[in-house]
């Protein structure tokens, strides 16, 4: 059994008590003698020094008792029962597995030394002590939960790697903290290259777990971004990747870039970077198509972030059958034709095109044809189109907001420029995903949606693109459409980063999956290849200004049944006062 107080700074009130002798005293100064004559003055008595002296009365007394119990309220006492030193504990680790843990130390990777620690806190354990093991990656991972077993729990971290994602170390921590909390005998450990200011829970929280943390060096070296441009429908030898270099490092590096497109080498560039600095490499001309790899030969403590990859796809040429009354939309595409490689672009009037035509890419223009058995861009839908739901025309519209990451708007910028002089606004037709959103002064309303249907990828388009200069934005978004609509809807390489979910788009899937890679580099999700990379500025940045070891606040003998007396003195404060009424009457 323990006691205490709850709020300490209440005690400043005792000052009171001293407010109250004060005024007993100046009261006994002010004694009223009432006298029937005044020639009875001579036997009152002379009141001396000695006649003042404190001598409290009841009344004092009363109103004493009532001031220390309303005081004693304030302090919040409280009584509660320990668990005993020798009690069986409970030893929760919580071991980070992110990117930065790989960084190398003088002694090692500071997942080795992390794991090191971990071993050994759990080898100090007393038969029958209990151990849990959760990791912290890009989200919370209970790998063991509650057992006894130390050799269990030995090998299962011996099993342990780090993984290649960021770190979120809040969720293990809230995690850790609330089964600190159902079971107050346990102790947590956490074991980590973040600073404490930097774990996303608040200080007090902090305070209550063993926190370590390893690591010190800044030497790294990371391809901190690559964009891979690629004009649609042009040939592989168009296309550009862009490479961000960036140093992490307190001191000047010297570093060679080496590019690759499946076992061909594409260039090789030698880097001076100084301190904190980052630059731009900029390749063209890749000697082919395919996997696309780029590395950095630094020697730096982090291996992980210097190597990056892609995917240069082997495009068809454009190849559309374009169904459409309008002179204006059909020269368009012809002037498209013109001006890509190998395009193919037939125009036929509605009343005489088949739907076996052979194309790999239809353009509906007002037409309400929906078992096309080929990908297909419906563009200003009529009416009561069972695909592409419309609403009556608006005037002078604009574009607001699009889907930069879906891969139908890959590589377009700048879309808020594209002015629209007349759209049909879209409903959402529940199959499909906007992927551009335009509005008018009064509102806002879907221009461009896209998905799967009945085994088909089809989009919709709101406004009809033209030929001239103020139409060529919006042409450039059908282009994009119309390469996503040829794509190959299960054989299109996905580009990821490493910890981030993303959803992907599966034909005919009703539940599309979602991939989080947790190693990067290529691999494959079922039929699907995925491209994975690590561009994240906070595991790049590997430096730490200090390191260390801050035990938990408070000791093992963690209280329980915590209950609180302040209650009880407030209700024994209104019986004195009470008490002190009846004091005062019967001294009036």
């Amino acid at each position: 059994m323990t006691a205490g107080f709850l709020n300490p700074a209440g005690a400043l009130a005792f000052a009171a008590v001293g407010v109250l002798v004060v005024l007993y005293l100046r009261g006994r100064r002010r004694r009223v003698v009432a006298v029937p004559a005044l020639f009875l003055w001579r036997d009152v008595p002379m009141e001396t020094p000695s006649a003042r002296r404190f001598r409290p009365d009841l009344l004092f007394l009363a109103q004493l008792a009532v001031l220390v119990a309303l005081i004693g309220g304030l302090l919040r006492p409280y009584v509660a029962s320990v668990v005993a030193g020798d009690a069986p504990e409970r030893l929760l680790i919580v071991l980070d597995v992110s990117a930065s843990m790989q960084a190398r130390e003088a002694d090692g990777t500071r997942f080795e030394l992390a794991r090191r620690r971990a071993r050994a806190l759990v080898a100090q354990l007393m038969s029958g002590d209990e151990v849990m093991l959760v990791t912290a990656a890009e989200r919370a991972h209970v790998v063991l939960r509650w057992t006894a077993d130390h050799a269990l729990a030995q090998g299962r971290l011996e099993s342990l790697e780090p993984l290649d994602t960021p770190t979120a170390l809040a969720p293990a921590l809230e995690l850790a903290l609330g089964e600190r909390a159902a079971r107050p005998e346990t102790r947590v450990f956490v074991l980590t290259d973040l600073p404490r200011e930097t774990s996303g829970v608040s200080r007090e929280r902090v305070a209550l777990v063993d926190y370590v943390q390893i690591g010190r060096t800044d030497d790294n070296v990371a391809i901190a971004g690559l964009a891979l441009d690629r004009p649609a429908f042009r040939d592989a030898a168009e296309a550009s990747m862009t490479v961000l270099v960036r140093s992490y490092s307190g001191r000047p590096h010297e570093v060679v870039l080496e590019a690759r497109v499946g076992d061909r080498p594409w260039a090789r560039r030698t880097l001076a970077l100084a301190p904190r600095a980052s630059e731009h490499v900029l390749l063209t001309d890749p000697p082919g198509t395919g996997a696309v790899e780029v590395a950095l030969r630094t020697g730096d403590a982090l291996a992980v972030d210097d190597r990056a990859v892609a995917w240069l796809a082997d495009e068809p040429p454009l190849d559309a059958l374009v169904v459409t009354t309008s002179p204006e939309l059909a020269d368009a595409f012809a002037r498209l034709a013109d001006g890509l490689p190998g395009a193919r672009v037939r125009v036929r009037d509605p009343t005489e095109w088949t739907r076996d035509d052979g194309a790999h890419v239809a353009v509906l223009d007002g037409v309400d044809a929906p078992d096309v058995p080929i990908p297909a861009l419906y563009v200003e839908p009529p009416p009561g189109h069972p695909l592409c739901p419309t609403d009556p025309a608006v005037d002078d519209a604009a574009v607001a907001d699009w889907d930069a990451d879906h891969p139908a708007l890959r590589g377009l910028d700048a879309l808020e420029a594209v002015t629209l002089p007349r759209a049909h606004p879209l409903r959402d037709p529940g199959w499909a995903r906007t992927l551009v959103v335009a509005a008018t002064a009064r509102r806002a309303f879907p221009l461009l949606v896209a998905g799967e249907r009945a085994g088909r990828r089809v989009a919709c388009l709101g406004a009809r693109p033209a030929a001239s200069a103020d139409g060529l934005p919006l042409l450039v978004v059908v282009l994009n459409a119309l390469r996503w609509l040829e794509e190959p809807a299960d054989g299109a390489p996905l580009a990821v980063e490493t910890g981030v979910p993303v959803v992907v788009d599966e034909v005919g899937a009703a539940d599309p999956p979602v991939v989080l890679a947790e190693h990067a580099g290529f691999q494959r999700v079922g039929a699907r290849l995925v491209a994975a990379n690590l561009f994240d500025d906070r595991e790049s940045d590997i430096g730490r200004s200090e390191s260390g070891e801050w035990p938990a606040a408070e000791s093992r003998r963690q209280t329980v049944g915590r209950r609180e007396l302040g209650w009880w003195l407030f209700v024994a404060t209104a019986v004195l006062l009470a008490s002190e009424w009846l004091a005062w009457r019967r001294r009036a």
